[in-house]
């Protein structure tokens, strides 16, 4: 086992300053001759390639890239994807720029565009319940309508956007409507204040409201589209479907 100490002490003298710095220039002469004489003439004699880039192109053009560079396309599976369209290369193995040899295989994985699923059944489900048999397939919730249906169970989904069992790409929301049962004699208003417009349009129509008229007021200290202000106080009690105004924050050079 080498002493590093003793090596130091000795590389420290004169005499191993000298045997030390030999060694250092050695290794540069040995580096230099691999770079400039025999990794060319390695690569001169056809034994090494670079791996073009084929990511992000037709199979067909990353195929006959591969095959002018000397090396061998092989399809090695698909996958989805939703920034590649149908039959483009999504994966390489080995990766770009890498060092092979002549005729090397080239593995690559094809894109079959972007992933589709089945819309499950909303209808009678709870929207806590809807929104989560959304997401478990992939499908993402769009928008959220509440209507007053005589004989419908209160909270349970009535209606959505695209039917059961249709087959769609993984990015589509679906809409859906939400039952509030039989009107009722009174109805207490949410409060929507400090709330964004769109959250606060989803609160009053679950409520039984209907949301009226909207004014912007600059105000540079919120976020755009906060509510700041609402025609009926919270916790006031008003009739189903009566309308509720509200006042939102808009900035400076996005005047409404």
């Amino acid at each position: 086992m080498i002493d590093f100490r003793k090596a130091l002490a000795k590389a420290l003298t004169p005499k191993g300053a000298i045997w030390f710095g030999g060694i250092v220039l050695g290794m540069f002469v040995i580096l230099l001759i691999f770079d400039n004489f025999l990794m060319p003439w390695y690569t001169k004699h056809g034994e090494a390639l670079t791996v073009p880039n084929t990511v992000a192109q037709r199979y067909e053009d990353a195929k006959d890239l591969l095959e002018i560079s000397d090396l061998e396309a092989v399809k090695a599976g698909e996958k989805s994807d939703p920034n590649l369209p149908f039959g483009y290369v999504v994966e390489q193995n080995p990766k770009a720029n890498r060092l092979v040899k002549k005729g090397r295989r080239i593995y690559l994985t094809i894109s079959v565009g972007e992933r589709e699923v089945l819309v499950p059944t909303l209808v009678g489900l709870s929207e806590n319940n809807a929104e989560e048999r959304l997401k478990s397939v992939g499908l993402r919730l769009g928008e959220v309508d509440y209507a007053y249906v005589p004989d419908e169970v209160n909270g349970v989904v009535i209606a959505q956007s695209i039917a059961p069992s249709s087959l769609v790409k993984a990015s589509v929301t679906v809409d859906m409507t939400i039952s509030l049962g039989e009107p009722t004699g009174n109805v207490t208003v949410p409060s929507v204040l400090s709330k964004t417009l769109d959250v606060a349009t989803r609160l009053v129509q679950k409520a039984g409201l209907n949301l009226g008229r909207v004014d912007y007021i600059i105000n540079d200290g919120l976020l755009p589209s906060t509510v700041i202000d609402q025609s009926i106080n919270p916790g006031m009690v008003a009739e189903p479907g009566d309308t509720l105004n509200v006042v939102v924050t808009t900035v400076t050079g996005q005047e409404m």
